[in-house]
């Protein structure tokens, strides 16, 4: 008869109408290897914002920490001096436009006199001397608007690309000159995991075909085959490479992929023969682990050791071979020994 420590049996003293449990024969699947490294979270867009024409600042909408949208105004500058600007430049534009369509005429009319021969070549060359230099007049003022309402755009800065502003240089009613720094921000959409990949397993990393993030909640996030960028010169103190992988764009603030933060990455090295068994065959007696076995006719507790994995099973290292029936529900097959323990004589 099967000997059950006291405790164990009288929590399942009082089970009744319990089915039997399942049967699983053990075989072997062939399982990915992978290796996990430790890996840090790093943001690829982040940059620092720097004023392009002077002015006072009026608007910061966006403190530090806050999420920006892309597009989004960050800083806004006093504009008087630069709306003064452009409306000159309108001003001469105006006058090159009105001197160009003026010489452009006298032009023509001294083309047309010129071919009835009624005035000399010099005539015809001095109209045409005239029109080039209207021409280019037009063209200096055309250019002197536009370098005009890029001054005014500037007055306006907006946010890059959409991420979370890290720091403040300036201050509403500061003065601010071209090159002055103003915000520092980093983007939330484009990350990269940075890690240290040691020496010996560089080979193994190189021709690995795909990769996992292990979140630190124990969520897995497939990666595909990753794109790995691994520094051609290893640490003189470490002997360790350093690896970076750049992420696909998207939202990972939800799984708190934050810039700084910590997770394992696991890319995948080989594939190898291994025995699987699921979690709820495994009867756990402190640290030492159990599972129900048949043999010879009679059902047996075979200590076993095991490797968890992440799909909610075990990898069987120790204890059983393939061939071997196990029982599905550990804890159901308890209870039937218990009731069967008891029923005896």
């Amino acid at each position: 008869m099967l000997k059950l420590p006291l405790s164990l049996g009288f929590c399942l003293l009082f089970a009744q109408n319990v089915a039997a449990a399942d049967w699983l024969q053990l075989s072997t699947v062939k399982a990915p290897q992978y290796l996990e490294l430790p890996a840090v979270v790093e943001a690829v867009s982040q940059a620092t914002v720097s004023a392009q024409t002077s002015g006072r600042i009026i608007e910061l909408p966006f403190d530090v920490n806050d999420l920006v949208p892309q597009g989004a105004v960050v800083v806004r500058f006093t504009d008087t001096e630069q709306q003064a600007r452009l409306h000159k430049a309108q001003g001469a534009m105006t006058e090159a436009q009105s001197r160009f369509d003026e010489q452009q005429k006298e032009l023509a009319r001294v083309k047309d006199i010129h071919g009835k021969g009624l005035v000399a070549k010099a005539a015809l060359d001095l109209a045409q001397a005239n029109y080039s230099a209207a021409k280019a007049r037009l063209e200096q003022a055309n250019a002197a608007v536009a370098e005009a309402k890029e001054q005014l755009e500037q007055t306006v800065v907006r946010a890059p690309y959409s991420g979370i502003l890290q720091q403040r240089f300036v201050e509403i009613g500061e003065l601010a000159v071209p090159g002055k720094a103003l915000l520092r921000g980093l983007s939330l959409e484009h990350l990269r995991l940075v890690s240290q990949l040691p020496q010996s397993q560089l080979k193994a990393a190189q021709q690995s075909n795909n990769a996992e993030l292990l979140l630190s909640d124990g969520t897995v996030l497939a990666l595909g085959k990753p794109a790995l960028r691994i520094a051609p010169q290893a640490n003189s103190q470490s002997h360790s490479f350093l690896l970076r992988l750049e992420l696909p764009k998207a939202d990972y603030s939800q799984h708190l992929m934050l810039p700084g933060s910590w997770l394992r990455l696991r890319l995948q090295t080989a594939e190898q023969a291994q025995l699987q068994i699921p979690a709820a065959a495994v009867l756990w007696r402190g640290e030492v682990s159990s599972v129900w076995v048949k043999q010879a006719g009679e059902v047996l507790l075979q200590p076993v050791r095991l490797q968890p994995l992440h799909n909610n099973s075990y990898q069987l290292l120790s204890g059983l071979t393939a061939g071997a029936e196990i029982a599905t529900d550990a804890k159901a097959q308890l209870a039937k020994q218990l009731q069967q323990s008891r029923s005896e004589p």
